[in-house]
């Protein structure tokens, strides 16, 4: 993924990595709208009364729009390395959003974590940062190749 810029980036800071969450993210949202597609179908699929058409359309349009808040969730949670700090988006709901950055200078520790079968399997996980002040300042949550983002913050931190 490319991005040249972003809302509160300083003059003269250039961009070093940029990183996602694992679209296995998306996997329990999709699940959701599948059960609710298949909990909207019941009536006709047993009684065929004449409503059961307008509710399988109902709840296709249900979770057609969860799956799309997901998506619309997912797409704007960020992660972002610069050569000055680790900077977060997450985008909670869509009218909630929030941001967390911690200067590099200030880093003591990053380590990662890889928790289940599915993170061990397709290899995402989250990477902790530490600081002198906190135990943990910031959670990079359900990245990709979590060791090769510790890898990454920990080298421009050596810089």
């Amino acid at each position: 993924m490319i991005i040249d810029s972003f809302d509160g980036q300083k003059e003269g800071e250039e961009i070093v990595a940029v990183w996602r969450q694992h679209p296995w993210v998306l996997s329990r949202p999709s699940f959701i709208a599948i059960l609710l597609v298949l909990i909207g179908s019941v009536p006709q699929a047993f009684w065929d009364p004449s409503w059961g058409i307008k509710l399988i359309i109902l709840f296709f349009g249900i979770a057609g729009i969860y799956v799309l808040s997901a998506v619309y969730l997912w797409l704007n949670t960020i992660f972002i390395l610069t050569d000055q700090r680790v900077f977060s988006i997450y985008q909670n709901s869509i009218f909630s959003r929030v941001t967390n950055e911690v200067p590099l200078r200030n880093i003591q520790n990053a380590s990662h974590s890889k928790k289940g079968i599915f993170q061990m399997l397709l290899d995402f996980g989250t990477v902790d940062i530490q600081t002198a002040g906190s135990s943990i300042a910031l959670s990079i949550k359900n990245v990709n190749n979590p060791y090769q983002v510790q890898q990454a913050v920990l080298k421009d931190l050596e810089n």
